[in-house]
């Protein structure tokens, strides 16, 4: 017994050893973060526009000065502790508090360099003023164009929060410059800029007709998806810079500033797709930001046959600077209504008791309310204030959601709730047939469509292209029943296409594709996505523009249908 008690004690201090072994892995972690000291920033904030790639702070060099061959993988430049992606100043760099000397100054010297001998480069000094954050843009100044817009330029930042908590803060900064040697072809883009929504409708008479050198005052916008776009006195827009290859909006018409393409005949050639690049993306609540115009060097396809030559050109264009990080959105989230209630007058939402929306009328769209996350009900009632329809819906944190009002088989009015994909991801299809869930492609330029059957009559719906050409996947565009939302919530994707393209509605059986053309509804034609054909001051105005679509069946089929009622489809954009 004495000799089996030896045991057992040795057995179970084996086992404590092996109990506080396991208890140490646990309590290891991994810290992946790009700084792992303890530096904290100061107010002061670097907003490299000038293409600057080397900086040195009061004589002390932060950068690696790295010169790799063209042909080089660039991710093979060594970091620097303070600038530890690549070594290499970027577009924006906070600058740590540590280089701020006695007075709140600090002195920098930044430098671009590249196989080319050339080296430009510029010194300054920053001032931290503690009531009052700032950044200094650095922009390409004397060397590349002419007037008075200097190569640093200090503009306060606003750090103070929005008055309205699901709104956002925007202004425009015009650093706009006459450019020294420009195409012989290329548009003088100066003067006066003014900020504009989607459609060209002017954001606020605050951020409008800022002149050179100047900025404007903040704005307050409702948080959402937008595609701001920035115009000229004379109404022309300003392009965007950092337009993706992979979506065919790189390469600028310097004539127009417009986005071009390659058409093989009669010969190959760049021609103007009549569109200007501007992204789209969703401002979050709490957020600021400003949309800067200053000089860019932008590419463009040489007109010379065959060789796909490119060439570049300095012009003045506009990039969008986060003033602080995007704040996470945990609170809000996003709801429309639309009205294809055959028959009705205009119509009211409510949510949660509080009427958001009014006067909606048959076939349109009501604006978007911003609506506290949570579960949400909604009602729409009729212009006596009479409930037709009531749903709730589960609101999550930066959801979009449109609440579609129709009828049912039996005339009874009924709500249909769709999630909106805004964020321009798309989950990847392999050729096996998986999802794709882990591969996803990124548009910031999209051209994508959600599809809907609201007419009864028609019990099942494909959406096509062209003669029945397939758009979308199964599930998205095909096999569409009345009042249902697919359970496949991916867009359907197309790219700027060269050509004008049709949207048709079809009648099948499940399963047949494409079925028997619904002859009676009329096509949508890729130019019914313009919204405002007047926006298009030069060149003429494009077949198509980029966004979110809802394209919806709606209405009653058959000689007996009431007088606006027939069947149709609607279009619904969801950014602004």
């Amino acid at each position: 017994m004495k000799r089996i008690s030896i045991i057992a004690g040795v057995l179970l201090a084996a086992a404590s050893v092996i109990t506080s072994c396991k208890k140490d892995k646990l309590d290891h972690f991994y810290d992946n973060r790009i700084n792992k000291d303890t530096r904290s920033n100061s107010s002061v904030r670097i907003v490299n526009l000038g293409g600057y790639n080397q900086l040195i702070a009061n004589g002390d060099t932060l950068t690696n000065y790295v010169i790799l061959p063209i042909n080089e993988d660039k991710s093979r430049y060594p970091a620097t502790k303070f600038f530890p992606d690549k070594g290499r100043l970027g577009g924006t760099w906070w600058v740590p508090r540590q280089f701020i000397q006695a007075g709140g100054k600090a002195h920098f010297k930044i430098e671009g360099i590249s196989q080319n001998p050339f080296v430009a480069r510029t010194e300054f000094d920053v001032q931290e003023d503690y009531n009052q954050p700032a950044d200094y843009y650095v922009t390409a100044g004397p060397v590349y164009t002419t007037g008075n817009i200097p190569e640093v330029l200090r503009v306060p930042r606003s750090v103070e929060a929005p008055s309205r908590p699901d709104h956002f803060k925007i202004r425009i900064l015009n650093l706009s410059g006459d450019i020294k040697h420009p195409e012989a072809t290329q548009e003088k883009i100066l003067g006066p800029l003014s900020l504009a929504f989607a459609d060209g409708t002017l954001v606020n008479p605050k951020s409008s007709n800022v002149n050179v050198g100047e900025y404007s005052e903040y704005v307050e916008v409702p948080y959402g998806t937008y595609q701001f776009k920035v115009l000229t006195a004379a109404g022309t827009q300003v392009t965007a810079t950092g337009g993706p290859r992979e979506e065919f909006v790189d390469l600028i018409d310097p004539a127009t500033s417009t986005i071009t393409k390659t058409v093989t005949s009669p010969a190959p050639r760049p021609v103007s797709m009549k569109l200007t690049y501007a992204p789209i993306r969703t401002f979050q609540p709490g957020g600021i930001y400003t949309i800067v115009v200053s000089t860019f060097e932008l590419p463009y396809k040489l007109n010379n046959g065959s060789t796909g030559d490119e060439s570049s050109f300095m012009q003045n264009a506009f990039q969008i600077i986060a003033d602080i990080a995007d704040p996470a959105n945990l609170t809000y989230g996003r709801m429309q209504a639309v009205n294809v209630l055959p028959g009705s007058g205009a119509l009211q939402l409510k949510v949660n008791g509080v009427k958001v929306g009014d006067n909606i009328a048959y076939a349109n769209a009501g604006e978007y309310t911003n609506v506290v996350t949570g579960t949400a009900t909604i009602e729409v009632s009729d212009a006596a204030g009479k409930v037709l329809a009531s749903a709730k819906k589960m609101v999550d944190p930066g959801g979009n959601y449109t609440a579609w009002v129709y009828s049912d088989a039996k005339g009874i009015p009924q709500i249909a709730i769709a999630a909106n994909n805004l964020s321009g991801s798309v989950p990847r299809i392999e050729k096996d047939g998986q999802d794709g869930s882990l591969w996803w492609t990124q548009y910031k330029y999209p051209f994508q469509f959600r599809f809907y059957n609201f007419c009864t009559d028609f019990a099942n719906v494909n959406f096509t292209g062209i003669n029945g050409q397939a758009i979308g996947r199964n599930g998205v565009s095909s096999n569409l029943k009345p009042g249902i939302i697919p359970d496949d919530a991916a867009n359907a994707v197309l790219l700027m296409a060269l050509d004008p393209y049709e949207i048709m509605a079809f009648q099948a059986n499940p399963g047949v594709f494409p079925g028997t053309w619904i002859t009676q509804v009329p096509v949508i034609k890729s130019a019914d996505l313009v919204a405002r054909k007047e926006l298009y001051v030069r060149g003429g105005v494009p077949d198509q523009e980029p966004g979110y679509y809802s394209i919806a069946l709606i209405g009653k089929d058959g000689a007996n249908a009431p007088e606006g009622t027939k069947a149709k489809m609607i279009i619904v954009k969801h950014n602004r």
